[in-house]
């Protein structure tokens, strides 16, 4: 079961920063993800939930980074769907 504040199906507000506009080589931590329930669920099951932290490594085209040790590749469409905010 995911967390209720990872299951919304509301599209990310404009003034939110995502996972596909944010800067190579930024430490970020994933604060929503919305979308449809089958791409929330996916992107659970690749680790990318609410609280986790990564770095983008390659932030154009399908999305690239590194959490917890695993490099994953994230599409554009996806990365979309994922609310980050800068981590620390």
């Amino acid at each position: 079961m995911l967390p209720r504040s990872a299951t919304s199906t509301e599209p990310p507000t404009e003034a939110r920063l995502t996972l596909a506009a944010a800067e190579r080589h930024s430490k970020v931590r994933v604060t929503r993800v919305s979308g449809q329930p089958r791409l929330i669920q996916r992107l659970a099951a690749l680790g990318v939930v609410p609280g986790v932290i990564m770095t983008v490594l390659k932030p154009h085209g399908p999305t690239l980074v590194s959490m917890g040790g695993a490099r994953i590749a994230i599409g554009k469409a996806a990365a979309k769907h994922v609310e980050i905010e800068v981590a620390q």
